[in-house]
């Protein structure tokens, strides 16, 4: 606690003095200090310096029992107490990054080493010694849960806050920007017609619903029937499917962007109601031996393709069909849907919100080239007015 005493000084005048503490040494030993206001500061600004000083100690303070903790006891402690709530794919991603048997794991590079001890020369130690052994992108993901680590260090008063390796810049490799990929006009007819002609029946449902909804694999794997508004023209997307170590999981969306209803066109509305009578009349031909789950991705006894399992169907349509045409990742489906939305005008908040992504800043920077193109349109647009305007007045 700070204390404020009034004083006189030599020259007979009054001065305030603060006592207070100081963020204990490392070993738990108290610290204390203090400071002599200039004559004529008023109360209200050493009060407030006060305030300031016990938040700062608040926020420093330090268990003693905690300094010998090793960087294996804090990841325990993180996966048994802080990892409620990620989502299962989450949880999976940092388990294997954690628990990697390669010398790059973090258990295995870090484990022995005293949390205290570890500095920000090891953390870019660490990510030098990534870089010789994994992508960039892999190299943010383990960057960001030694982050979460070291955060929690911090909340469970191993370290103070000030402490922290990773509060100071850390040099990584840089990401290179993938440009997007997508079909223009001309190779979704042709991609279409492959898709129509076909033998396997599903291929058309799931290359129909990938390209006219940009839905993700995982949330057209949770698609359901009553999910599909037949009247008003709309998909609900309210949930993903997932198999983790070969449990099936279905979680919400990421994000609460990611919860959306997705207008769809007649010509994809049309396809569904052809797909639906099918599951009907799959569902009274099997009889019993139908699994009445009411997915509409699934097979004729009623069971659903996993995502992997729509990835699967993608991969051998490509295999059937590779002599015919110049295919692209089945991701990049998403990608088409979105440039065509782009393409026909359509405003960023609209393509954000249709793609479920959680800001339109981040829909603008995937796909600032498709942006461009309309951009320059504008300008021609514009040019055009103009140009009427200026006819129109001399006439």
């Amino acid at each position: 606690m700070a204390s404020v005493q009034k004083k006189k000084n030599s020259k007979g005048s009054y001065q305030y003095t603060v006592s207070y503490d100081l963020p204990r040494y490392i070993d738990g030993k108290r610290r204390k200090t203090t400071k002599t206001f200039p004559v004529g500061t008023p109360l209200s600004e050493v009060k407030k310096f006060v305030a300031e000083k016990e938040l700062e100690l608040q926020r420093s303070s330090f268990v003693s029992t905690n300094i010998n903790i090793t960087f294996d006891e804090l990841g325990e402690l993180y996966f048994s107490t802080y990892t409620n709530f990620l989502s299962p794919t989450t949880l999976k991603n940092y388990r294997s990054a954690y628990y990697n048997s390669k010398p790059h794991g973090l258990k295995n590079y870090f484990g022995k080493a005293k949390v205290k001890s570890i500095k920000s020369r090891d953390i870019q130690d660490y990510i030098n010694f990534l870089d010789k052994n994994l992508s960039p992108k892999s190299i943010k993901n383990y960057w960001g849960l030694l982050r979460i680590i070291f955060n929690i260090a911090v909340r469970e008063k191993i370290i103070q806050r000030e402490e922290n390796p990773m509060l100071c810049e850390i040099d990584k490799p840089k990401q290179a920007k993938k440009s997007v990929k997508a079909y223009n006009y001309e190779e979704l007819e042709q991609f279409f017609k492959l898709a129509n002609k076909d033998y396997n029946p599903d291929i058309k449902l799931i290359l129909h619903l990938a390209l006219l909804s940009g839905i993700r694999r995982g949330e057209m794997a949770a698609l359901k029937w009553t999910d599909v508004n037949f009247d008003k023209g709309y998909i609900d997307i309210n949930k993903s499917r997932a198999i983790v170590d070969g449990e099936d999981i279905i979680k919400p969306p990421k994000t609460q962007a990611g919860v959306r209803k997705i207008y769809i066109p007649p010509h994809l509305l049309d396809i569904l109601r052809e797909y639906h009578q099918r599951y009907i009349e799959n569902k009274i031909k099997y009889g019993k031996e139908f699994s009445d789950k009411g997915y509409v991705v699934s097979k004729p006894n009623g069971e659903p393709f996993t995502p992997q399992g729509i990835s699967n169907n993608y991969l051998r349509f490509k295999e059937r069909h590779k002599d015919e045409f110049n295919f692209l990742r089945f991701h990049d489906l998403r990608h088409t849907y979105a440039s065509m939305l782009i393409e026909q005008g359509e405003n960023p908040k609209t393509v954000q919100h249709n793609l479920g992504h959680s800001n339109v800043s981040f829909t603008l920077q995937i796909y600032s080239h498709s942006y461009e193109d309309t951009q320059k349109r504008a300008a021609e647009h514009l040019e055009s007015a103009i140009k009427s305007l200026t006819t129109s007045q001399v006439i």
